[in-house]
């Protein structure tokens, strides 16, 4: 499944070009990543979804909102929001029946 701009729930997305959006290598960078710009949030939502195969949709309306309501201020990178997601204790990350140790399942 791939996720696309109309999949998004939240509208206040700016769109800048910066080749995020056309990316297919879904292997995190250093680059810096900007929870307000809708191509960025597109690029996470898919490796979310390669990530986590077994995620539904309504998954992504979870994702999106985490994203914006407890992401940490300030600059961060591709890999380290990454791992925020992957390390958070927040209970709407994670699908569940999802096999990942350590990690809290949608609820």
């Amino acid at each position: 499944m791939e996720i696309k701009k109309e999949d998004l729930v939240f509208n206040h997305y700016t769109w800048y070009d910066d080749n995020t959006d056309a990316r297919k290598d879904m292997s995190p960078t250093r680059k810096t990543f900007d929870r307000n710009n809708g191509a960025h949030i597109l690029w996470i939502a898919n490796w979310y979804i390669a990530e986590y195969p077994g995620s539904q949709k309504a998954d992504i309306a979870k994702l999106e909102a985490l994203l914006s309501d407890r992401l940490p201020s300030g600059l961060m990178s591709e890999k380290s929001v990454c791992n925020w997601l992957i390390n958070t204790r927040s209970p709407v990350i994670i699908p569940v029946g999802s096999n990942q140790p350590g990690k809290i399942t949608l609820q």
